[in-house]
């Protein structure tokens, strides 16, 4: 299989690469630096929709895999025409040049397009409704991604390794405690992480079996910000640092945030006849990864 990955250097990028690159042909392109065996990669800007046109035409690969996102919650309130061309123009531009290639794209969304109103855990067929630009732009890039019935689109929040020199949400909690720090995680904020290798995995299971439209890839059941940290810091044994917890009112974050949200991965299960991990059990895997690298 040929894949075709924007924003490779990011951290689903490059996971991506570590766990197919023995099984897929990968090529890739982002503006940051890359030192990675193996892969063909260019740097240079999406917004180079000619250049990356062509690029993507030379290697003809069967998926092309969109990571690339403005993913900063606040700075895309901050700055809503940088969140907007590249969540929303950006992902247009890729999926034409994809419709006009015939080539399949995979967009990877956010569970953020939901209000968090529901005591559920959201489906895939349940109403969205965005409380921020950068929920607006994500699910805008979804619209224009499905207008085309090849493609595929999961709505997911990960975390894990990164292998270029950034953190994941979990590589900052550990960081953060290792130093002595004290943080303040949310009781009242739930969500449904997973790892991204165990994401990686099922982009390239769904490949293989063709998949098309809206999924919800995460963790089997959700857990509260509070709790995740909690768990990361027992099952990596950690003594320094400390989590208080706190409700989210007390954090005056310049874009509104939805409290719950949790989703149900049944769908993507029960397709490709999987069990994707809870949230406990992909952090007891993210502590083996971790001890492993």
């Amino acid at each position: 299989m040929r894949l075709y990955i924007t924003g490779i250097a990011g951290l689903l990028g490059n996971n991506i690469v570590k766990r197919l690159v023995n099984r897929c042909e990968i090529t890739g392109v982002d503006i940051l630096d890359l030192d990675i065996p193996n892969i063909t990669y260019e740097k240079f800007s999406l917004y180079e929709k000619e250049r990356l046109r062509l690029h993507i035409a030379q290697v003809k690969p069967d998926a092309v895999i969109h990571t690339a996102a403005a993913v900063n919650v606040d700075e895309c309130e901050e700055n809503p025409q940088w969140a907007y061309k590249l969540n929303k123009e950006t992902t247009g531009d890729i999926a034409e040049i994809c419709n006009e290639l015939g080539i399949k794209l995979v967009y990877i969304s956010s569970d953020a397009v939901f209000d968090g109103e529901s005591e559920e855990l959201y489906q895939e067929t349940d109403l969205v409704n965005p409380l921020n630009v950068y929920a607006k732009t994500k699910l805008d890039g979804e619209r224009l991604v499905l207008n085309h019935s090849r493609n595929l689109v999961f709505r997911t929040n990960i975390y894990g390794q990164n292998i270029q020199n950034k953190k994941s949400f979990g590589e900052w909690i550990l960081s953060s405690l290792e130093e002595g720090k004290v943080l303040n995680m949310f009781e009242d904020i739930d969500f449904s992480p997973i790892l991204v290798s165990d994401l990686a995995e099922i982009i390239y299971k769904a490949l293989e079996k063709d998949l098309c439209g809206l999924y919800h890839v995460c963790a089997t059941g959700c857990i509260t910000k509070y709790d995740f940290g909690i768990k990361l810091k027992e099952l990596f044994e950690l003594k320094t640092g400390n989590i208080n917890r706190v409700q989210s009112e007390m954090m005056h974050f310049k874009a509104k945030r939805s409290k719950h949200m949790g989703m149900s991965n049944a769908k993507i299960s029960r397709e490709l006849e999987i069990k994707i991990r809870t949230p406990e059990e992909s952090i007891r895997e993210f502590r083996r990864l971790y001890d492993e690298f």
